[in-house]
């Protein structure tokens, strides 16, 4: 195997040479460089011409001096054109998606410019959201507490039924589920107003670090950077 390469490699010198005496006596004008390319059997030829059937495989020129001056490439393919056109129609959309965001972004940035002049501004604005959906927490949970005095009440009268021998009376069972429909309508009710609370909470942290970023001029309006992690809210972002 050795041999065989430092044959080629010695074959490739001697056309290489053989090409350049060829084209030493032809006058400077008319020299238009070598061409160096590799054929079927995988030895590398040279030649002042390309030859057509070598056309589309790629190919070096060679300075009369023997410098490798421009490298061809070999055509691509109809698949490799494909999915170059898919890559950059990709390439494409990601710079437009980027444009659209920068202007969303700055327009974000803008609107809490103007809205909160201080980070205490912020704050404040946080907590009377906050404290508006815990007063209709706080309405639902003593509603909740008034319909399971009744629902208690109810279950103990058809319980006297029962041990009395009598069947609970179809009426009393009505009201007692209708109750504890309605005792869990109003749960969830609670439940997705804490869900409320707690995106109110992650929305004004991610505002009020980006309000910071602004006013110390690490960013600037519409600049889009990397998904911002809000750090451990601190006492006086925290809601008591």
């Amino acid at each position: 195997m050795k041999n065989s390469v430092t044959a080629r490699s010695c074959l490739h010198g001697s056309f290489l040479a053989l090409a350049l005496l060829a084209v030493s006596a032809t006058p400077p004008t008319a020299f238009a460089g070598i061409k160096c390319w590799t054929n079927k059997e995988g030895v590398r030829e040279c030649g002042d011409r390309l030859p057509p059937e070598y056309a589309q495989k790629g190919h070096e020129q060679i300075s009369e001096s023997g410098i490798k001056v421009t490298v061809v490439e070999a055509a691509r393919s109809a698949e490799e054109l494909e999915e170059a056109k898919r890559l950059a129609a990709v390439k494409a959309e990601q710079a437009r998606i980027a444009r659209i965001r920068a202007a969303e972004q700055l327009a974000d940035d803008q609107v809490l410019l103007r809205t909160f002049t201080t980070e205490e501004d912020l704050l404040l604005a946080r907590d009377g959201k906050l404290a508006v959906i815990e007063s209709r927490i706080k309405l639902a949970q003593n509603r909740v507490a008034k319909m399971e005095t009744n629902l208690e009440q109810l279950t103990s009268q058809a319980a006297r039924q029962e041990r009395s021998g009598r069947s609970v009376a179809k009426n009393l069972q009505e009201r007692i589920a209708k109750v504890r429909r309605r005792i869990d309508s109003h749960l969830t009710y609670i439940d997705d107003r804490r869900d409320d609370q707690d995106g109110i909470r992650k929305q004004f942290d991610a505002d009020l670090q980006r309000l910071r970023a602004l006013k110390s001029g690490d960013v600037q309006p519409g600049e889009v950077v990397a998904e911002e992690t809000p750090p451990e809210a601190s006492p006086q972002a925290g809601l008591e």
